[in-house]
């Protein structure tokens, strides 16, 4: 301690000296760390590199697709295309603008007001027209929820319920003026119902779970005998959206094939996913009043004559041709083939939106 004490600009010297040779190694070894980091990330770079150079073996390809000028400006002539492709497809099923359906946005209860003055118009034009309706289980057209609870209303999805509220007037009308006209007078009809899938009571299952894109109904809704939940649809999540209905009657088929190709030629955005054919009870029957139509054939065609046979027959079948040319030619007889009755229908239909690309909030890379 003395000799420090002694030489105290000597001993400051050597540790200023130690300490600054430690710091020095420190940055070497920091400096040799880095620099070996920074080594493997141009290596790693330099073979994504060579490997973008080189080329990438697609399945269907034969040789690698490298990075060229050619081949990017190919790529992007490729996405541009299909980007144009997928605005038509989008422009296709939407259908033209002037065509499509759309809901308003109102209040619940407005909603409400709505939905019963349309039921009770289709009701009234039901009768108007002569489409039968079964006495005991009157139709509300998909929204007896609301037509039998007098003061409830729709509490979300309020402009998708106005949008149902439009289709369904379209459907019925559209079923209403398909029946073939016979002595001067549409062909009888009976209504069953028109059902709606009940988007404001089926919860929506969202992305990333079993089921993505479909609905769900709580437990604690109960669902009404003209709402149902599709089984089959043209819905595809995050792509085309859809609202599906069931109008099920009891008609001719040629009421059902009209039906069908009305909607179809439409030029409106409907898809028909199911039709079931299923025979109506004797009360529909009496209730919708007509008699099977008997279709007959025409008269039956006379047996084509044999004008070659095998020399052994000629003289046994000239004796038999002269007999039966002499006799009298029978009587036609009209037999019943096909009986054209009325069947019960349920034709499932959708109608289809298309998903709009929500764009990127900013900051945030669109997906």
């Amino acid at each position: 301690m003395e000799n420090f004490k002694q030489n105290k600009l000597f001993y400051s010297s050597l540790i200023a000296v130690g300490v600054v040779f430690v710091a020095g190694v420190g940055a070497s070894y920091w400096k040799y760390t880095d620099k070996n980091a920074t080594a493997k990330e141009l290596d790693l770079q330099q073979k994504k590199s060579r490997g973008l150079l080189n080329g990438h073996l697609l399945p269907a390809a034969t040789t690698p697709i490298s990075l060229t000028p050619a081949n990017v400006d190919a790529a992007t002539k490729d996405l541009v295309d299909l980007n144009t492709q997928k605005e038509q497809l989008k422009a296709l099923i939407a259908g033209a603008p002037e065509a499509r359906i759309l809901g308003k946005d109102m209040s619940n209860t407005a909603l409400a007001s709505e939905i019963k003055q349309s039921v009770d118009e289709w009701t009234k034009f039901a009768g108007d027209r002569d489409i039968r309706m079964l006495p005991n289980e009157k139709c509300e057209f998909g929204f007896r929820r609301y037509i039998r609870n007098p003061g409830t209303s729709p509490k979300r999805d309020i402009v998708r319920v106005d949008q149902q509220r439009q289709i369904v007037d379209f459907l019925f009308k559209t079923l209403a003026d398909s029946r073939p006209v016979t002595a001067g007078a549409p062909t009888p009809i009976l209504l069953e119902s028109i059902d709606r899938e009940a988007v404001e009571t089926f919860e929506k299952i969202p992305e990333g779970k079993p089921g993505a894109g479909t609905f769900a109904q709580p437990e604690t809704v109960r669902n009404e005998s003209d709402e149902f939940a599709p089984t089959r649809t043209f819905r595809q999540p995050g792509l085309v959206d859809t609202l599906s209905f069931r109008v099920r009657f009891v008609g001719t088929t040629a009421t059902l094939r009209t039906f069908v190709n009305k909607v179809r030629n439409s030029g409106r955005p409907f898809a028909v996913t199911a039709v079931e054919v299923g025979t109506p009870t004797a009360d529909m029957l009496k209730l919708l009043g007509s008699a099977p139509t008997v279709v007959s054939p025409s008269a039956p065609t006379a047996p084509t004559a044999v004008s070659s046979l095998p020399g052994f027959f000629t003289a046994d079948a000239a004796a038999a041709t002269n007999t039966k040319a002499a006799a009298p030619a029978p009587k036609e007889e009209r037999k019943v083939v096909i009986r054209q009755a009325p069947a019960q229908f349920t034709v499932q239909i959708d109608y289809l939106t298309v998903v709009e690309d929500k764009p990127a909030a900013e900051g945030e890379p669109k997906k």
